[in-house]
């Protein structure tokens, strides 16, 4: 056996692996990602309400909406409670944390899922980011998808946004190797 057959052989052996390394690591993170996804909605859910009673708080007691009160706090005697509000803002601070990061997992297998990547990412927005629950059945039908390829999609939807998710995103949050996707402004 030459040199080049041996490096030829070795990379296709490497090349194996890695795919098989990545097809465990897959199935591995797709029940945490079904998992989180499964709350996601229900987290963002949930929170608007919070934040409707904070803006209901803030026309009640000052008869002005939040924004004004958070920037104009002091002017108004405390006349809020101040320790929920602070708890409250700091909570939504983690939680659009944590949207910012599932919308980059959701960017990746848009992007970087071979051949069907937009696809996925219709199905995972479908069943996990509107802003209303809705049944399989209604986003099967939205999508013109037969039941068995709506599910089959999902779950490779969820195996590949799970590896990006965890082997790229959070890591990358880890490392603060990137800040969050605040909306540009232009000055």
């Amino acid at each position: 056996m030459t040199e080049r057959d041996y490096a030829i052989r070795s990379f296709k052996e490497i090349t194996l692996n890695a795919a098989r390394h990545t097809e465990e690591r897959m199935d591995l993170y797709y029940e945490k990602m079904k998992a989180l996804m499964n709350n996601y909605q229900d987290l963002i859910l949930e929170n608007q309400m919070v934040l409707d009673e904070l803006e209901q708080e803030c026309q009640e007691k000052i008869n002005e909406n939040m924004a004004y009160a958070l920037q104009y706090m002091d002017a108004y005697d405390y006349r809020m409670n101040l320790g929920k509000l602070k708890k409250e803002v700091n909570n939504i601070i983690l939680i659009y944390g944590l949207c910012d990061m599932v919308n980059r997992a959701m960017t990746l297998v848009k992007y970087f899922t071979p051949n069907v990547g937009s696809e996925y990412y219709d199905v995972l927005y479908g069943c996990f980011c509107r802003h209303r629950k809705m049944t399989d059945m209604e986003i099967m039908l939205e999508l013109g998808m037969s039941r068995a390829s709506f599910y089959r999609k999902k779950k490779a939807a969820l195996r590949y946004m799970g590896y990006y998710f965890f082997e790229i995103v959070v890591p990358q949050s880890a490392n603060k190797r990137y800040k969050p996707s605040f909306p540009e402004t232009e000055e």
